[in-house]
């Protein structure tokens, strides 16, 4: 990539397409808290200057950050993540990239390697409606509850909120096979959560890709500690809940999904091209609204 391209390469992203169509979705969205969306892109320039650029380019508009972004390998060594940007009053997202030398920053094509051949996801909350039709949840009477608060207080779910807390651990994933409806168990892990003495600002429903197919989360946006730990889980009709002790996604550990500043290390070992603070401004100030 020739440096001289490197500004007007940014420029043109952010002006561009895949941008602000994301950008309108969020901007659009009535019920932020229940919507997610990834978005897929190739890019060779420094991410931490990336990430200044999306907290500025929102703040430009009335959004500052509202919250840390975390830095995590979804894909170890091949794709980058700063995961839970959340502009403030709009939903987070996950600003995803696979390092190419070839463009400063550019969408990725579709193909195998975005999420089911698109390089912009959005999940909000008539998805998350039509997507909880599939399944024949039961009703739950003071037995189901008891065996849901029996869970929540179990060693699997704060053994999963401990890794969560780590600070190597850069995301967790809790996983239960379950017949109960996830408003439901949102509730009580709610109140797990605040009986352990911890915050979050609000649990997001949603969904994430397991051996190639959607499978159900509850995404808490932790406030204290300020780390996204989720609740995944898979439909068991024969089951109220219990942890799912094999593995979804990442081996090493049954019963959770747990990626670690370790699996960072190849993705940002890549010869990012470092951005000046002026080439930023200039950036910044070539995609702010125009007054």
């Amino acid at each position: 990539m020739e440096r001289s391209k490197v500004v007007p390469g940014l420029i043109e992203y952010f002006n561009g397409d895949q941008w602000r169509r994301m950008v309108a979705a969020l901007i659009q969205d009535p019920d932020p808290q229940q919507t997610h969306a990834h978005i897929y892109t190739d890019m060779s320039v420094d991410p931490a200057a990336v990430e200044r650029l999306i907290c500025g380019y929102f703040a430009a508009r009335g959004y500052p950050s509202a919250r840390k972004i975390d830095w995590l390998a979804p894909k170890p060594k091949i794709e980058g993540s700063l995961h839970g940007v959340e502009p403030k009053g709009l939903a987070h997202f996950d600003f995803n990239w696979f390092y190419n030398p070839d463009v400063a920053l550019a969408p990725t094509s579709g193909g195998e390697k975005v999420e089911s051949g698109c390089n912009l996801c959005v999940w909000n909350a008539k998805y998350m409606e039509e997507y909880y039709a599939d399944f024949p949840f039961r009703q739950v009477g003071p037995a189901e509850e008891e065996a849901i608060r029996k869970y929540f207080r179990s060693d699997h779910w704060h053994g999963g909120l401990e890794w969560a807390a780590k600070p190597h651990v850069t995301h967790t994933h809790i996983n239960v096979y379950t017949s109960v409806h996830p408003s439901i168990l949102k509730k009580f892990a709610a109140e797990s959560i605040a009986k352990k003495g911890w915050e979050i600002y609000y649990t997001c429903p949603n969904v994430y890709l397991v051996n190639g197919k959607y499978t159900g989360k509850l995404v808490h946006m932790g406030k204290k500690p300020e780390v996204v730990y989720d609740l995944g889980w898979r439909f068991n009709r024969d089951v109220i809940i219990e942890p799912a002790l094999d593995t979804w996604n990442i081996p090493g550990t049954p019963g959770y999904d747990i990626l670690t500043l370790d699996d960072n290390k190849e993705i940002l070992s890549q010869s990012y091209v470092k951005l000046t603070d002026a080439e930023i401004q200039a950036v910044l100030d070539a995609t702010a609204p125009k007054k």
